[in-house]
């Protein structure tokens, strides 16, 4: 252990000359939780004295905090003839209303040595990190021996240079509110904390109870900003609204105090949140952390569909022959977006088109020189294939797919389609997502929702063993499995007998039937539409086994999902590799940014693709509208995967 760390251990103050450079970054950590604005809001329910020194109302509003899941509750120790003269503490009528209200106050609460480590302990239990602010140096030494993880500092304190200084002899990290002092004293105060050994965090404070909006001055959190270290906000405003402009202002810390009653006896009560309250501010955090989150790379997926509706193309004003030489007067800018954009207009005038053309067509980017063609046909060990609509299938047999995925919408299912040229090539298609009804829903706990699901099914298994006539070998149906919603949390138990119910009423004769695995939130009618279903590996795998059932496994939604649940990639794979028999693959981003071009996401592929070294499913790119213009986006995922042993 190096020997500044040794000191640290040993609690005693560490040369600044000493101090780790990890001290003077812009994070710190609190337990396991890392905190700064790459992170999650930290959020501290106060708890403060709004126990009034009863312990069972301190367990109570631990609970509590739990259920909202905040980060940490926080209580506050005093030694009371420490803090005050023996005066003050025993003859208050000599001083002002303030002395003769707030110290018998805080002789009441008072909570006892043996119950704050009881406290500590039950926090603990609830998963939720144990604060408290000492006000005095024999509380400080007994919150080091408690064995707390960091300390706060109140605004009283922050001009409390011996205390600031003991604390630091402790080697833990501190969180400092800023209130009731002025410009001046902060910054005095900063350039002492930046001297010891320990990192600390600012958070901005107005010590009235309670503040006016008009005086909570959040444009101080900017200013604390430029001292380098994380910045929160000491709510002591009433409701939510300002906490939530603090979080858009960049603060990385929220406190807030909790109770179970504002009209309960204490001076703390009335600016605290109760329950239900304390729930809709980290819930509504949360939603600012996703608001501001960076954006993955390119639009998101409701974007290039309404760009293909409402955008424009640069498309054939009248038929062209191939060899002629293109002039302003041959193109027309009209919708759907779907073909070379009117910016590239002046590219294309003065080209000699390689192709024939009638009215109306788009000019694509092969009419400007790119080339996209490409020989894939032995680029691949296994069985590669590209995602088609009847509509474009002979323009994706050009590449010379081994396997064709027909991923069908609701009225396919009504069409008489005979494939052509597909005799030595393996048959996918994939159910509809979308019914008159609404969407297919297996897991279902509507009745009538589950049987029309179930019956579009079998209408999809029907159009398979008709179209598998033209195709080589058993063809593969591909559903998602359902189980998502808009609101609420359906229990999952429930969703995973419907689905069962589900299959035993499914005909699979002549086909492998697939389950799809879940993103957290798939994109339906505009998105907001959460899974709660066949997404986690371990829930997939026993579906798996008990109904001897394969799986399509779609890159992207599984690392959506480990995204949001904070699972492994490579884990999950190899959990469900055995029972894979068909592959998407895409890449992904966040928690719903799914169907992204490869490489464009996070998804590391040079860990991932090589888990399926050997595997003999079928697999395809599944990018999204990747069949436009020719298949672009399927065709540069194909060029971009070549390196991968698939």
């Amino acid at each position: 252990m190096p020997a500044i760390t040794q000191e640290l251990e040993k609690g005693k103050a560490v040369d600044p000359e000493e101090r780790p450079v990890s001290l003077a970054r812009d994070t710190m950590r609190i337990g396991l939780r890392w905190i700064g604005q790459k992170h999650p809001t930290y959020i501290i329910a106060e708890i403060g004295i709004n126990h009034n020194g009863d312990i069972e109302l301190a367990k109570t509003l631990i609970d509590v905090a739990a259920a909202a899941q905040v980060d940490a509750v926080k209580f506050q120790k005093r030694h009371l003839p420490s803090v005050y003269r023996k005066d003050i503490l025993h003859n208050t009528v000599k001083y002002e209303q303030a002395f003769q209200y707030m110290i018998p106050v805080l002789q009441h609460v008072e909570l006892s040595e043996d119950d704050m480590a009881f406290l500590k302990a039950y926090a603990e239990s609830k998963g939720l990190e144990f604060l408290c602010t000492p006000f005095d140096r024999q509380s400080l030494a007994f919150l080091e021996e408690l064995g707390v993880n960091a300390f706060k500092v109140a605004s009283a304190d922050l001009t409390n240079l011996e205390l600031l200084e003991s604390m630091a002899a402790f080697g833990k990290p501190m969180l400092v509110s800023t209130g009731m002092s002025r410009w001046e004293e902060i910054k005095k105060s900063v350039a002492f904390l930046e001297g010891l050994p320990v990192p600390f965090a600012l958070l901005h404070c107005r010590s009235v109870y309670p503040v006016r909006p008009r005086d909570a001055n959040l444009r101080k959190i900017e200013e604390l900003k430029q001292f380098g270290c994380p910045v929160g906000y000491s709510s002591h405003d009433m409701g939510t609204v300002l906490p939530l402009v603090a979080v858009s202002m960049g603060a990385s810390i929220i406190e807030k105090h909790v109770t179970l009653d504002k009209g309960l006896k204490g001076p703390d009560h009335r600016i605290s949140l109760e329950p239900d309250e304390l729930k809709r501010l980290v819930r509504d955090i949360r939603t600012v952390e996703a608001a501001l989150s960076p954006a993955q790379g390119g639009l998101l997926s409701g974007e290039i569909m309404n760009r293909e509706l409402f955008g424009k193309s640069l498309i054939a004003a009248c038929p062209i022959q191939s060899g002629t030489v293109i002039t302003r007067g041959m193109i027309r800018i009209q919708g759907p977006g779907k073909g070379l954009s009117p910016p590239r207009l002046h590219d294309l005038i003065g080209r000699t088109l390689r192709r024939n053309l009638d009215e109306g067509q788009d000019f694509l980017e092969e009419d400007i020189g790119s080339n996209r063609s490409g020989d894939f046909k032995h680029a691949f060990q296994g069985r590669w294939g590209l995602i088609c609509r009847f509509s474009d299938v002979e323009t994706m047999l050009a590449y010379e797919p081994r396997v064709v995925e027909f991923h069908l919408a609701e009225r396919d299912l009504g069409m008489n389609y005979t494939p052509r040229h597909c005799e030595k090539r393996q048959l996918v298609v994939h159910v509809p997502e979308y019914m008159p009804e609404g969407l297919v829903d297996l897991c279902s706990l509507k009745a009538e929702t589950r049987k029309r699901s179930v019956e579009t099914v079998h209408e999809t298994i029907w159009m398979a063993r008709r179209l598998a006539a033209g195709f080589s070998g058993v063809p593969k149906v591909i559903v998602h499995p359902g189980g998502m919603s808009l609101n609420g949390h359906p229990d999952t138990t429930a969703l995973g007998e419907s689905l069962m119910r589900s299959l035993d009423e499914i005909n699979a004769e002549g086909v492998i039937l697939l389950l799809e695995n879940m993103p957290p939130y798939p994109w339906y009618f505009g998105g907001q539409w959460q899974s709660n279903f066949f997404m986690d590996a371990l829930e997939i795998r026993d579906v798996c086994r008990e109904r001897e059932l394969r799986i399509c496994l779609d890159l992207s939604h599984a690392a959506l999902y480990c995204n949001a649940s904070g699972g492994d990639l490579c884990d999950y794979i190899e959990t469900l590799r055995p029972f894979v028999e068909h592959l998407h693959v895409a890449d992904a981003c966040g928690l719903d940014a799914e169907g992204l071009q490869i490489g464009d996401g996070d998804i590391p592929f040079d860990e991932v693709l090589p888990l399926f070294k050997g595997y003999e499913g079928t697999w395809v790119p599944e990018i999204w509208r990747g069949h436009c213009e020719n298949g672009k986006g399927f065709v540069e995922a194909l060029r971009r995967l070549k390196r991968y042993p698939l």
